[in-house]
């Protein structure tokens, strides 16, 4: 497995230090033989097909990072890598493209740079996120993410509707860098002709839900910026205030916003959001729906 874990390491582009840290921390859990033990039920029963409880699998990792004396984050990650050899080959039994599994393991490159630049650790701070990648029913398809979900509220269209109990593909927005609309577009394309054995004869709608789909971005964000042209795709259904601010850190890349001088200010979104802060304004998630379209 350790050969693995440097491989994977390697072909998802880790930094050396990130791949160091990893092989340390593998080195270290086998060490400790109880630790090793937790360590390796939960990828047993995942390369087994038997592994359903992925919050028991990452108490366990915690237990054995605490016996081995290394941090849980990296443990997560390290056991998400260790279960990408056993996908890997699930991707391969159903005919999914290599293209597919890439950009969907992918999410873990991205999980450890968020959380080297928030927590200053190798690792993941998200291990909650990630299991729908490994049971096979979230895919990367090109810049997004996508996973099918109930609609859980009406939308209609040029005459057709979405009811609460319908199916859509829910859209999700990795941190992968910035959000050109061209590339949202062929994601759409990849997604609309991945899942359309699921929709059939229906129309395939898309949903999301984020803090990109606030309404309030028309006010401050600049008139050229991604963002905004991203929310242009959407029909914006809902919304609602954030009031603890909960997503800032992704923005800022750090979990203490409250001083908004000591608040990076490199990127223009980051300018945009400090001014609108310092305002007063509040910051919130909006939710969107749109009926896809080939042309």
């Amino acid at each position: 497995m350790k050969n693995y874990i440097e491989s994977f390491c390697k072909e998802f582009g880790f930094p050396d230090e990130a791949k160091e840290a990893l092989l340390n921390c593998y080195d270290a859990v086998r060490a400790n033989p109880e630790a090793f033990s937790l360590f390796q039920e939960p990828v047993e029963l995942y390369f087994g097909g038997q592994l359903t409880d992925y919050t028991r699998a990452l108490g366990m990792m915690d237990k054995a990072a605490e016996l081995a004396g290394v941090h849980r984050f990296t443990v997560h990650m390290l056991f998400y890598v260790c279960l990408s050899k056993h996908t890997r080959a699930l991707y391969l039994k159903r005919g999914i493209p290599y293209s597919v599994y890439f950009d969907s393991m992918s999410d873990l490159k991205w999980k450890l740079f968020e959380c080297k630049k928030v927590e200053n650790i190798w690792g993941t701070a998200s291990g909650w996120w990630a299991p729908r990648f490994f049971d096979l029913t979230r895919f990367a398809l090109g810049r997004l993410q996508f996973e099918t979900a109930l609609a859980e509220m009406t939308y209609a269209k040029n005459g057709y509707t979405v009811n609460p109990d319908d199916t859509v593909l829910n859209i999700h927005i990795p941190s992968s860098g910035p959000l050109y609309h061209e590339e949202c577009l062929a994601s759409y394309r990849m997604a609309a002709e991945f899942y359309k054995d699921t929709f059939k004869d229906k129309p395939i709608v898309f949903k999301c839900s984020s803090w990109l789909l606030y309404p309030a971005h028309y006010e401050f964000l600049p008139k050229n910026s991604n963002i905004l042209k991203f929310m242009d795709d959407f029909d914006i259904v809902s919304s609602y205030v954030d009031e603890k601010k909960g997503f800032l850190w992704r923005i800022f890349h750090t979990l203490n916003c409250d001083d908004l001088d000591a608040l990076p200010c490199e990127t223009s979104l980051q300018r945009a959001y400090i001014d609108w802060l310092k305002k007063g304004n509040p910051v919130g998630v909006g939710i969107g729906f749109f009926i896809y379209n080939q042309k």
